[in-house]
């Protein structure tokens, strides 16, 4: 009797122990009422969303209250210039969204030493109130929009947006830069030094004019960046001028090798879809009883071998529209769009790239191929309006789908940074904008 009584009280105190050891085990984090950890989004320096319910992210550029581009979001220093961010959370149920600035370094590779309060007035925390809920869709929707707060000095920036108070939340990311009048810039397109390229690519030579600013180091504390048609993909960033002149005032690009060539590529393909009730430009076929309505587009043919033919394009960016009901915009509805490229199967990856999918290479953009019909497809959900694009493959030359034509209309942008050692950031000291075409 007396052995049972120990063997019990064993029991008894073992279970205590493990009861206790229970207790000192940290909790792991939980999302609401469930027990699984919740795996948030790494922050990349991008143009990109990170929830998939998220759609038609755009941040335009005013000047004077008067609109002038969704696709560039570039605006002067004390200019009275300013952004509006806007994007639909595709759901029914209006979220609380707030949003934050980030000042980066020139090559957009990491934030600035700065804090926000060296370039903002306000708290670094902005709520998104103002939301309208579109009614009249198949698919329905929250469209949020955002004044962005000015900022103090120039240089890089990224807005991020996150749900709720969790700023690790994310769900979408942009860029702006911002500039000031302190360098001017004169260019030119010209004629490829390189002669294999002389009909395929378009070869840009500028000057940097420093007289309204000091900078002891030109040749190594300038760094200009330069883009074609707001595309980050091969932004091009020359590591110094070929020559300085003018008592260190002018900075000289002007090379012989292909350093500053682009190519022409072609203009944009592009599909209409601003109306419900009749196929657009390059759709053959809508279904509207669909939930969502699905379109499907026209099939798109290899471009490389034919001859170059001009149209006025928008170099590569999207208009949200409505053709049938145009007075309200929180009528327009998403469509489930199918693109299809007829080609043979490929050892190399083909993609999708415009504006409308801010010119990503990944898995959502990669084509994919159908070996029954013998064609590439991938499909977006659209919201209607007007899209242009093109085919991209992952190994050199690029635009191989598309034929590449030094006559191609584009547009060119250069930004001139300043690498002050006496600051803690990246000045954007000069910015200019323009067209192939003029700049001849």
């Amino acid at each position: 009797m007396v052995g049972i009584q120990k063997k019990i009280k064993q029991i008894i105190l073992i279970s205590f122990i493990l009861l206790a050891a229970k207790a000192c085990v940290p909790l792991q984090p939980t999302t609401g009422s469930g027990s699984v950890a919740q795996n948030f989004p790494t922050l990349k320096f991008i143009n990109t969303t990170y929830s998939g319910n998220i759609g038609t992210v755009q941040l335009a550029s005013f000047k004077n209250g008067q609109f002038i581009s969704s696709k560039n979001a570039v605006i002067g220093l004390d200019k009275n210039e300013s952004l509006q961010l806007s994007f639909d959370d595709i759901t029914s149920q209006q979220q609380l969204y707030q949003a934050k600035i980030f000042h980066l370094n020139k090559d957009w590779t990491q934030k600035s030493n700065l804090l926000p309060m060296d370039f903002l007035s306000d708290y670094n925390q902005f709520s998104i109130r103002d939301f309208e809920y579109s009614f009249d869709t198949k698919m329905p929707y929250v469209h949020y929009t955002l004044e962005v707060p000015p900022v103090k000095i120039s240089g890089n920036y990224l807005l991020v947006v996150y749900r709720g108070n969790n700023e690790d939340d994310i769900v979408l990311s942009e860029r702006f830069m911002v500039y000031e009048d302190k360098a001017g810039i004169a260019y030119e397109i010209v004629p490829s030094n390189v002669v294999s390229q002389r009909r395929t690519h378009q070869e840009l030579r500028f000057e940097v004019l420093l007289n309204r600013v000091n900078i002891l180091n030109a040749g190594s504390d300038i760094y200009p960046v330069i883009r074609q048609n707001s595309n980050w993909l091969h932004a091009i960033q020359p590591k110094e001028p070929m020559r300085i002149t003018d008592q260190n005032q002018k900075l000289v690009y002007e090379f012989y090798n292909g350093e500053l060539n682009f190519p022409g590529v072609n203009e944009f393909r592009f599909i209409d879809l601003t109306t419900v009730n009749f196929k657009g430009s390059n759709v053959i076929n809508i279904n509207k009883d669909a939930k969502p309505i699905t379109a499907l587009a026209g099939v798109d043919k290899n471009r490389s071998h034919q001859a170059y033919r001009e149209w006025n394009d928008r170099n590569g960016a999207f208009i949200i529209g409505n053709r049938e009901r145009q007075t309200n915009e929180l009528v327009t509805d998403y469509f489930e769009t199918t693109f299809q490229l007829e080609a043979p199967q490929q050892q190399e990856d083909i993609y999708i790239v415009g504006e409308f999918n801010n010119w990503e290479i990944n898995h959502k953009s990669r084509m994919k191929f159908d070996p029954t019909k013998g064609r590439y497809t991938n499909s977006y959900l659209l919201k209607q309006g007007y899209y242009e694009y093109l085919y991209y493959t992952a190994n050199s030359p690029h635009y191989e789908l598309e034929g590449n034509y030094v006559d191609t209309e584009n547009e060119y942008d250069i930004s001139v940074y300043y690498a002050n050692p006496q600051l803690r950031y990246d000045q954007l000291i000069g910015y200019v904008r323009f067209n192939s075409r003029a700049a001849r």
